[in-house]
C-alpha cells in the first residue's frame, strides 16, 4: 500500500474559543474553535449517539460530522485542507491526526466527521484514515515503538460471560447472551483471518474462559505478545473479569500497571463497550487513555454500545486488512478499511464511528512486510550496505549532521505561545533523539560495520518532518507576537 502523509491538527487551550493549528507538508494554518460537550446542541446530539437501542439515521449523523467540520476546517486550516484534499483525490493516502487538549473537546464525537460540500463521511473513503493522539508530555509517558518483529504475536483473551446453556444464535440487542456469544465468533474469525498468513509470519495465543487479571499478566509475561486483543465486558473504568467464582470489574490502573509491565505489547485491542469513552471533563480519565499512559503506542477501543454483529465484523476486517488485504502492516490502515466496511453495511448506525484508535507514533506500521517482497519473492530486496557497498560520500551528503546540529542548538527552550509549550517541547524532544540516532549510524558506518539504509533514510525523513512541524509553531507565535 502506499504511505499515508499526515495532516496534523492540535487544538488546545482552556476555554472557549480554543486555538488550532494544523500542518501538512511543511505547511501551516491556524483558527479557532468554539465548540465543546457542555453546549446544548452537543450534549443532546452526544445523548442521541449514545443510545444503545436508537438507530440514529444516515442524515442525523450526516449532520453531527458536518457541523464538527464545518466548525473545525475554517480560515487557514481550511485552505490548507483543500490543498490535502487535492492530494487524496490525486491517488495519495492521508492520514488525519486529531491532537484534542481540552477534555470537552475531545469528548465530541470526531469519529463521525462528514464533508457536507462533498456530502461524503470521512468513513467511506478507506484511503482517508481518522486516528487520535495524545501526547502531553505531563500525562503521557514516552510511547514504546510501534513496529514489531515477524511473527506478529497476538495474544486473545475472551472472557466467558458465566452464562450456560444458550442457544446458538446473536440477535441485534440480546445484551449479555449477545456478547457472550458474539465474543465466541469472534474470536473464530479472528482465528480464520490469521490463519490465512503462515506461521512465520503471525502467531496465535488464546487465553479463554473464567479469566482472571493474574492469568493475563502471567501469560503476557510467557508469551510476550505484541498485540492483546480482549474481548468481553467492559466500560470507562475498567474490564470484567473474574476473581475466583465471581466475575469482577477490574479497574483502569491495575489494567495500566500490567501493561506497563508488558513492555513486549505494540497494541491494544478493547472490544469491550464504553471502553473508548472519552470524559468531557477529566483529562485521560478512560481506560483506553489511561492504557496510553503505560507507554502503549497504539489503543483501540469502543466508544459506544455496538451491535454484535458490528463488533463482530470490523475486529475480523482489521485483522483481515492487517494480515492480508490492502492495509497490510499497517494498523491505521486496517482500521480505516474496517471502519468503511461498517459504514457501506449500516450508515444508519453509530457503529462504523465507535471504535476509536489511539496512536502515539508517526505512522501506523505494526508489520514489516515488504509489499515488493510480497509480489516478487524470487527477487531479493538488498536493504543492508556496508561503507564498501555503498559510496561513503553520498551517504555523508544525506546526513548533513553539522547543518542539522546547529539547527537544533539554535532552537528556544519554550515558545511564548500558552497553547503550544507540551506540542514544541515534544518535538524538540524527538529531533535530540534523531540526532542522537543518525550519530550512531554515522559511527557506524565509518568503523565499517553495515548499517540499514532503509532505516537510515526513515529516520532523516522524519527528522525534516519534524523540523517543518517546529519551524511552523515557531513562525505561528512569531505571527502572533
Amino acid at each position: 500500500m502506499s504511505e499515508y502523509t499526515n495532516f496534523d491538527i492540535t487544538i488546545s487551550g482552556d476555554e472557549t474559543p480554543f486555538a488550532v493549528l494544523a500542518s501538512y507538508r511543511g505547511l501551516s494554518g491556524a483558527s479557532t474553535f468554539a465548540q465543546d460537550a457542555f453546549r446544548p446542541v452537543w450534549v443532546e446530539f452526544l445523548a442521541r449517539l449514545g443510545d444503545p437501542v436508537q438507530t440514529q439515521g444516515e442524515e442525523l449523523l450526516a449532520e453531527i460530522g458536518s457541523r464538527l467540520f464545518s466548525e473545525l476546517f475554517r480560515d487557514q486550516v481550511r485552505d490548507l485542507w483543500a490543498q490535502a484534499r487535492a492530494d487524496l483525490d490525486g491517488g495519495g493516502w492521508l492520514r488525519l491526526r486529531l491532537i484534542l487538549h481540552p477534555p470537552a473537546v475531545a469528548a465530541l464525537p470526531w469519529e463521525t466527521l462528514h464533508d457536507p460540500r462533498r456530502n461524503q463521511s470521512f468513513a467511506a473513503d478507506p484511503k482517508l484514515s481518522l486516528v487520535r493522539t495524545q501526547n502531553l508530555v505531563s500525562y503521557v509517558a514516552r510511547p514504546r515503538t510501534l513496529e514489531a518483529a515477524l511473527p506478529l504475536k497476538t495474544l486473545l483473551v475472551t472472557v466467558d460471560s458465566g452464562m450456560t446453556g444458550v442457544p446458538e444464535q446473536i440477535g441485534p440487542h440480546q445484551g449479555e447472551l449477545g456478547l457472550q456469544l458474539a465474543a465466541r465468533t469472534e474470536s473464530k474469525q479472528i482465528r480464520s483471518a490469521i490463519a490465512k498468513l503462515p506461521s512465520d509470519r503471525v502467531a496465535l495465543d488464546h487465553l479463554d474462559g473464567r479469566v482472571t487479571i493474574q492469568q493475563i499478566r502471567e501469560r503476557l509475561v510467557t508469551s510476550r505478545p505484541d498485540i492483546l486483543h480482549f474481548v468481553g465486558h467492559g466500560n470507562e473504568d475498567g474490564l470484567l473479569l473474574w476473581d475466583g467464582d465471581a466475575p469482577t470489574l477490574v479497574s483502569s490502573a491495575a489494567l495500566r500497571t500490567v501493561l506497563q509491565q508488558a513492555e513486549s505489547v505494540k497494541l491494544v485491542f478493547l472490544n469491550a463497550c464504553l471502553a473508548g469513552r472519552v470524559d468531557s471533563s477529566r483529562p485521560f480519565a478512560g481506560i483506553a487513555h489511561q492504557l496510553l499512559q503505560s507507554g502503549l503506542p497504539a489503543v483501540i477501543a469502543m466508544r459506544y454500545e455496538i451491535l454484535d454483529r458490528s463488533a463482530v465484523h470490523f475486529a475480523a476486517g482489521v485483522y483481515e486488512a492487517l494480515v492480508a488485504g490492502q492495509g497490510r502492516g499497517h494498523i491505521d490502515a486496517a482500521v480505516s478499511i474496517a471502519r468503511n466496511n461498517l459504514y457501506i453495511n449500516d450508515p444508519n448506525r453509530v457503529d462504523y464511528a465507535t471504535p476509536i484508535l489511539w496512536l502515539n507514533s508517526e505512522d501506523g506500521r505494526i508489520l514489516p512486510f515488504d509489499d515488493a517482497q510480497q509480489t516478487e519473492p524470487s527477487t531479493p530486496q538488498r536493504s543492508i550496505y556496508t561503507r564498501t557497498q555503498m559510496g561513503a560520500s553520498s551517504l555523508r551528503l544525506e546526513f548533513k549532521l553539522a547543518e542539522k546540529e546547529a539547527w537544533y542548538r539554535s532552537l528556544p527552550e519554550t515558545v511564548s505561545d500558552p497553547h503550544l509549550p507540551f506540542e514544541y517541547q515534544r518535538r524538540r524532544r524527538i529531533v535530540g533523539l534523531l540526532l542522537r540516532i543518525l550519530q550512531q549510524a554515522v559511527e557506524e558506518r565509518d568503523h565499517g560495520r553495515a548499517i540499514d539504509i532503509r532505516s537510515v533514510q526513515k529516520r532523516l525523513s522524519t527528522f525534516e518532518e519534524e523540523r517543518r512541524h517546529i519551524q511552523n509553531i515557531l513562525d505561528h507565535c512569531l505571527d502572533r507576537s
